[in-house]
């Protein structure tokens, strides 16, 4: 396996999750982020986490759901909580240059 090609494969699904699910869902991951700050992305990574826990000990009862999937959803809320905060310097950085 070549895991550099490996991991631009990655990016790529992520990225392109990324954009389905706004295209269906809006930027609610923002709005939320907006109402209740950095705390929204550490929940749902948590819960993330907790599942991911819970996966690696039992199968899973709802049919096609993988550890994968939930690992993956983890790096994705990671990527946008970090572009959330670059958002916010960059507001701040506006804010003092005015």
């Amino acid at each position: 396996m070549d895991k550099i090609q490996e991991h631009q494969n990655l990016i790529n699904y992520l990225h392109n999750l990324y954009v389905t699910k706004n295209a269906d869902y809006g930027d609610s991951v923002h709005d939320t982020y907006e109402k209740y700050g950095l705390t929204s992305f550490l929940v749902r990574l948590e819960d993330k986490l907790n599942r991911a826990r819970t996966l690696s000990k039992h199968t899973a009862r709802v049919a096609d759901e993988k550890i994968e999937d939930t690992l993956l959803d983890m790096a994705n809320y990671a990527i946008l909580a970090v572009i959330e905060l670059h958002a916010d310097k960059e507001k701040e950085l506006n804010s003092t240059n005015e």
